[in-house]
């Protein structure tokens, strides 16, 4: 609110759609079917990406665990491509008959433990689609919704490593945290799940943060960003 922001549904989430600036009241104008009277702000933010960095948030889309013996079995017969421990895995879900169902991440946190990030529109689809391959195939394995207690925080554009040493200071070159690398990070006294992902043709991060610990993360990286 403080920087001119105005919401708009998304999935049931309230969600900032555009800013019209620090102490101004944002007001979208009347409904075109041209450009609208804030389709400047939308550029800039654009720009932004393209050549600096910018903070998304993605906390609306849906996120599960799939944990137990047989979890990754029942990831390997769902999706095109199978998870590596530590690594980010972008795959498509697929019916009994091959049929396309949704795009979704994988991550391997552990030998027995998944974590799956799906879009907001497909929430209650992929989670229906992996609890069917479990009953069907009597699987050792549970599919737990994480949705509302993981927020995600995406840091995007030709900068965003440097934004990120900043508010984490580490190792974050190319060697040392690859592309689809997913590594456990300290921002804010939080512990933030970090992978170098990206869907804008730049650098990018995805963070996984603890609700209870958001707030703190997200002034933690607008503060550092203003340094950018």
């Amino acid at each position: 609110l403080e920087q001119g922001a105005h919401f708009r549904e998304v999935s049931g989430w309230e969600s900032a759609d555009w800013y019209a600036g620090k102490g101004v009241t944002a007001d979208p104008g009347r409904h075109t079917w041209r450009k609208p009277d804030w389709f400047s702000k939308w550029a800039d933010e654009h720009r932004a990406c393209r050549e600096g960095v910018v903070l998304i948030d993605m906390s609306f889309m849906s996120k599960f665990l799939v944990q137990g013996r047989d979890a990754g079995a029942v990831l390997s017969r769902v999706c095109t491509a199978a998870p590596e421990l530590g690594r980010i895995t972008y795959t498509q879900c697929l019916d009994n008959e091959g049929f396309l169902q949704a795009d979704i991440t994988v991550t391997q946190l552990a030998g027995d433990k998944f974590f799956v990030v799906a879009t907001d529109t497909a929430h209650r689809h992929v989670e229906a689609l992996l609890k069917r391959q479990i009953d069907r195939s009597g699987a050792a394995a549970v599919v737990t919704d994480v949705t509302g207690g993981v927020a995600q925080i995406n840091i995007q554009g030709p900068r965003s490593r440097e934004l990120m040493r900043m508010a984490a200071p580490g190792l974050w070159g190319n060697e040392e945290f690859c592309f689809r690398d997913v590594k456990t990070v300290d921002i804010a006294y939080a512990k933030v799940q970090v992978a170098r992902i990206t869907y804008v043709g730049e650098l990018g991060y995805e963070l996984y943060v603890p609700v209870e610990h958001v707030v703190n993360v997200y002034d933690r990286l607008i503060d550092v960003g203003h340094s950018v």
